[in-house]
């Protein structure tokens, strides 16, 4: 997933690859502001009055933060979850597409639960209110799909050669 072939750059960081305890680091960062944006949502939508100053601060803060980290994975030297195939070798394509599969099967299973609640909160009038104010989400999960497969890549990737 490393290009050994990276020019040379007064900024270090964009040239070479991060470590995996980095990268890591970095995912856990990503979905943690992201978890964190969705609540200051929830709370903004919800608060009388709506959107105090404050949590329209934080959650403008939290959604640049969430941005940050995740164009920091995608374009890390070595990215390949969206690189095109013919800039990818074999074993490249068989990462990308193992990461893609597995991403596929954490948001089947993510929106299987989340059909589940619903129905279980339709059978329900008070609950039915709830789902109705959680559905102003659904838009932000969008987010999950096209996020995951460099998650996953960025998560699993052994750490690059000593020698870049």
């Amino acid at each position: 997933m490393h290009s050994s072939t990276a020019a040379p750059s007064r900024f270090s960081w964009a040239v070479r690859p991060m470590a995996r305890s980095r990268r890591r680091l970095l995912v856990l960062a990503t979905y943690l502001c992201f978890a964190v944006f969705l609540v200051v949502m929830y709370r903004g939508y919800t608060a009388e009055p709506r959107w105090p100053g404050l949590l329209g601060l934080v959650a403008v803060i939290l959604f640049i933060a969430t941005a940050a980290a995740f164009m920091r994975l995608v374009t890390a030297p070595g990215y390949a979850a969206d690189t095109l195939d013919r800039r990818l070798d074999e074993r490249q394509r068989l990462v990308r597409d193992r990461a893609y599969r597995l991403a596929y099967y954490v948001l089947t299973l993510l929106f299987g639960a989340l059909s589940l609640g619903a129905l279980y909160a339709a059978s329900n009038d008070d609950a039915w209110s709830s789902v109705r104010v959680a559905t102003l989400f659904v838009p932000w999960l969008t987010f999950l799909p096209g996020s995951l497969p460099t998650a996953v890549v960025a998560w699993t990737e052994p750490d690059p050669p000593e020698d870049i």
